[in-house]
């Protein structure tokens, strides 16, 4: 018989005496262990490389706000969840939030200059590490769950490697938080259904609360998620089957319901306010105005590029192709693997991550892979199905379905440390040397080289460049910049020239940039051109 508790479903990992079980089970654990400890080194090492990236100084200082003053009152397009933790390490380190009536300008405040910018960054950053490690344990017991100590082993070693992931686990951002809780309610989801218990039902609302308090898009991604498993437990169990296991839950649902609205509540500090575009005085107002300025941006849409096209409302087929160029191949390959070779044990994990990936479809909002995140806890789930069934394989084809298996488990680490610790701008070997042909913006370029463009110029003994930045405010915060002198758009000016991706890409500034091959680039973010007087 297979193990109690948080033993494997649908089939026993192993025969063998419950000594040996356990040792396996230890083994897979401590493995996993040092998988997480070596990605979350991966993850620091960039603190320093990068400067902030547009958005980060607007997170630090409304988390700021909200941990000393219970108040929320800055952009309220994010809950406060993952700002709040970002805040903790500055707060430790003596930084105090003062009343600025503007969000970026008090983040530029907050991060200063110098080795104070790098040392308040690096620890706001650092305020989003807990959600990288919770995210992984949510993967590991998982893959447990459906297959054992060897599939948890392969899927945590898939997603604490996957760039995507390392990369919005090392910035002060809401994507890791969203991954982390969107993840963990569909895990949830699954020991509810099984048995809704007061216990399971308690802790299944407060997940959910916590992933409406990571990022608004959890709203959607999770009933969207959640239906796509049904939708595969039908298939897996029968439509009869499935029906059956979903009635009597009308009770336990009304409790899920207050302990995910009591959560939500008090991460808004139990206020109470009045919500102008509903009329009403509501607790956790700022969740409401919130979710109505995320519709409103929506609706209008974003600027957006993909595939050498400009958009002013988003593309309909934007993260499928972001995904196939994000993603490292092999990846595809063991998704595939586990389609064919343990299509009931993955059906509901990626059937997770298919339901989110649907949902998005609909956004007007194409602005990065990051935005999705949360389906690389499903993704990775099914590499590890495969990942396991194929370790296990016995007979005459085994050594060399291991080998394969071995090589592009390879290739994916390879991957990603090839391109360290540009995990950001990382994309596969689909883009080749061009990725700004297929992507730009937080894909690509999200401001974060501009550190870097600096020490350049300063090599090259530069004390001015032209350039027109997508990041117009790192002087505010981080170190001076040689003087700027804004971009034409359609002739270049003599001497050092520099062209932000996003800007040449997303808004066609500057034009000459089409015309003219770089000659030299700051990671992969910006183009470099140096003309004789």
């Amino acid at each position: 018989m297979c193990a109690p508790g948080l033993a494997p479903r649908n089939h026993c990992a192993s025969s063998k005496s419950p000594g040996y079980n356990r040792l396996k089970m230890k083994a897979s654990a401590g493995a996993a262990l040092a998988l997480v400890a070596i990605a979350s080194l991966r993850i620091v090492s960039t603190y320093t490389v990068f400067n902030h990236t547009i958005d980060e100084p607007d997170h630090l200082a409304a988390g700021m706000e909200m941990l000393h003053t219970g108040k929320y009152r800055y952009e309220d397009q994010h809950p406060p969840l993952a700002r709040v933790f970002a805040a903790l390490g500055p707060t430790l380190a003596g930084e105090t939030w003062h009343a600025g009536p503007d969000s970026y300008l008090e983040g530029y405040r907050i991060l200063g200059h110098g080795r104070h910018y790098e040392r308040i960054l690096a620890l706001g950053r650092a305020g989003i590490l807990p959600f990288f490690w919770i995210a992984s344990l949510v993967v590991y017991l998982w893959a447990f769950r459906i297959g054992g100590p060897a599939a948890a082993l392969g899927a945590t070693i898939i997603f604490t490697t996957l760039p995507p992931v390392l990369a919005h686990a090392g910035l002060i951002t809401t994507d890791m938080a969203l991954a982390c809780w969107t993840g963990a309610a569909g895990l949830a989801a699954l020991y509810w259904a099984e048995s809704p218990t007061r216990c399971r039902s308690l802790l299944f609302g407060i997940v959910i609360g916590l992933a409406c308090l990571s990022k608004f898009s959890a709203l959607v991604f999770l009933p969207a998620a959640w239906s796509a498993m049904f939708l595969a437990c039908a298939w897996r169990d029968g439509v009869r089957e499935a029906l059956r296991n979903a009635q009597g839950r009308s009770r336990a649902l009304w409790m899920v319901l207050a302990a995910c609205l009591l959560v939500i509540w008090a991460g808004y500090g139990f206020s109470f306010a009045r919500v102008e575009f509903l009329d009403a005085r509501l607790p956790a107002a700022r969740f409401f105005s919130g979710l109505h300025s995320v519709w409103q941006h929506n609706r209008s849409g974003h600027s957006s590029y993909l595939l050498g096209h400009r958009s002013p409302d988003g593309f309909w087929y934007y993260f499928p192709v972001v995904l196939a160029v994000k993603t490292p191949l092999p990846v595809f390959f063991l998704l595939f693997g586990a389609l064919y070779l343990v299509p009931r044990p993955a059906a509901l994990p990626i059937a997770f991550s298919a339901g989110i990936l649907l949902c998005a479809l609909g956004s007007r909002i194409d602005i990065g892979i990051r935005h999705i995140l949360p389906l690389y806890v499903g993704i990775s789930v099914g590499c590890g199905l495969a990942i396991s069934r194929v370790w296990q394989t016995a007979g005459n084809r085994a050594g060399l379905a291991k080998a394969a298996l071995g090589s592009l488990l390879f290739w994916h680490a390879a991957s990603g440390l090839w391109q360290h610790p540009q995990y950001l701008a990382y994309t596969n070997e689909l883009a080749g040397s061009h990725p700004e042909r297929w992507i730009a913006d937080s894909d690509l370029d999200w401001g974060q080289d501009m550190k870097r463009l600096n020490e350049f110029l300063v090599r090259a003994g530069a004390n001015r460049v032209t350039f027109s930045p997508f990041n117009r405010t790192y002087g505010l915060a981080g170190g001076p910049m040689p003087f700027m002198t804004p971009s034409e758009s359609e002739k270049p000016a003599p001497g050092w020239n520099a062209v932000s991706i996003t800007m040449w890409k997303v808004f066609g500034f500057p034009a000459w940039a089409d015309r003219i091959p770089p000659q030299s680039r700051i990671g992969r973010s910006i183009l470099v051109w140096y003309f004789p007087e």
